[in-house]
């Protein structure tokens, strides 16, 4: 019997689900060192223009309109018209991939998004692939737009995402409570490297406070950092660009003006890091930096959930006390002073909280899962 091929299909709208489908590779090439894996990316399937275009105009409405994003997420759940538009693009999307799939020959494709769902339930549904399709949820919400009946398990957040599918099709035996599948890295012991603070030019006795999301320019910054200017007590910030040259170029320039040490950075690779060493996390609330910050243990302050997916997934992690949302800088800088000046004891037990909540066996366990499925037969 030949050794599991397992092809994984994300989209790059958020560096997000591809981080989802490079932690359940990796759990899998650990669990079954034999097994064959592929991560492709939709946009590679159509004129480099096409997904620049896509993309920058997904990021202007975050940026620009939010409320419209919202609207078109709210119709997008609730309208048959739009169900119907989605049937049409995995269509067209469909005969851009099914070449590439079927001489791949995988058994089993693994989606991350919505979107690549879509295709290889298309696929599926016409008779073009006879490989399981397998859904990893990456948010701590559904979207009925990843419902299809074809699609042969879900991997979810929790046990309401279970029920939301079950009241919309989806029969509680094909779904499954696994979390968000987060890199191992997110809670090794080993994680920060001694020479880590150092090498940054920190003080380990002063509190770090990481700023992540700005790389593609939806959370503005600059205008963050700046705020932070005002806490008084010493703190020390990590301010993260990614790919996005400009901020980073803004804040370089901007350094002198600093009354607190910022260490700017560009695209990084050693997220787990810098998460274990910081004491308070500003960001967005996607879904798997909203994980990973769970397995890291550290508090989230969420600036300006977007209508959709953040805003539910805030709501998600607010309730549970792991993240506390902010409008405005006044309210962050609020947020901030509150949370520096807890007791030893209040820090403890929320990291306590973000712990319990977390589910460091996500990517393994769905590994597993898709091992058995593929390899016995059964699941």
């Amino acid at each position: 019997m030949r050794p599991p091929r397992i092809l994984f299909l994300t989209a790059p709208i958020g560096a997000g689900h591809t981080r989802a489908a490079q932690a359940v590779n990796k759990a899998m090439g650990r669990l079954y060192p034999g097994c064959e894996m592929r991560i492709a990316n939709i946009f590679d399937f159509f004129h480099p223009a096409i997904g620049k275009t896509i993309l920058g105009i997904y990021l202007k409405i975050l940026s620009v309109v939010p409320s419209l994003y919202g609207s078109m997420y709210g119709w997008g759940n609730d309208s048959r018209w739009a169900l119907r538009a989605r049937e049409l693009i995995n269509s067209y999307l469909a005969e851009r991939m099914r070449r590439f799939i079927m001489e791949y020959n995988p058994t089993a494709i693994v989606c991350t998004h919505a979107t690549p769902a879509g295709i290889a339930s298309c696929l599926r549904k016409e008779g073009s692939i006879e490989a399981p399709v397998l859904a990893v949820v990456t948010d701590f919400v559904v979207h009925k737009l990843w419902v299809y009946p074809t699609i042969d398990y879900y991997y979810v957040a929790g046990q309401t995402l279970r029920d939301y599918l079950n009241t919309n099709g989806v029969p509680y035996c094909k779904s499954l409570s696994t979390g968000i599948p987060v890199d191992s890295d997110f809670f090794s012991e080993s994680v920060v490297s001694p020479n880590m603070g150092s090498s940054l030019g920190l003080n380990s006795e002063i509190p770090i406070i990481l700023i992540m999301g700005g790389g593609a320019g939806v959370l503005p910054m600059e205008e963050i950092i700046m705020a932070c200017q005002n806490i008084e007590q010493p703190i020390q910030i990590i301010a993260v660009a990614g790919h996005n040259k400009t901020l980073f170029n803004q804040l370089t320039a901007r350094q002198q003006e600093f009354k607190h040490c910022v260490r700017i950075l560009g695209y990084v690779n050693n997220v787990p890091e810098l998460m274990a060493m910081a004491q308070i996390i500003i960001s967005k609330p996607g879904g798997m930096t909203s994980a990973e910050a769970l397995c890291a243990g550290v508090p989230m302050i969420i600036y300006k959930p977007i209508p959709g997916q953040e805003e539910a997934n805030t709501s998600y992690l607010v309730a549970q006390q792991v993240a506390e949302q902010v409008d405005s800088l006044e309210e962050l800088q609020t947020s901030l002073n509150r949370i520096l000046s807890e007791t030893t004891e209040e820090r403890s037990m929320r990291r306590q909280r973000s712990l319990l909540l977390s589910r460091p066996s996500a990517a393994d366990d769905i590994a597993s899962h898709i091992l058995k499925l593929t390899v016995d037969g059964q699941a």
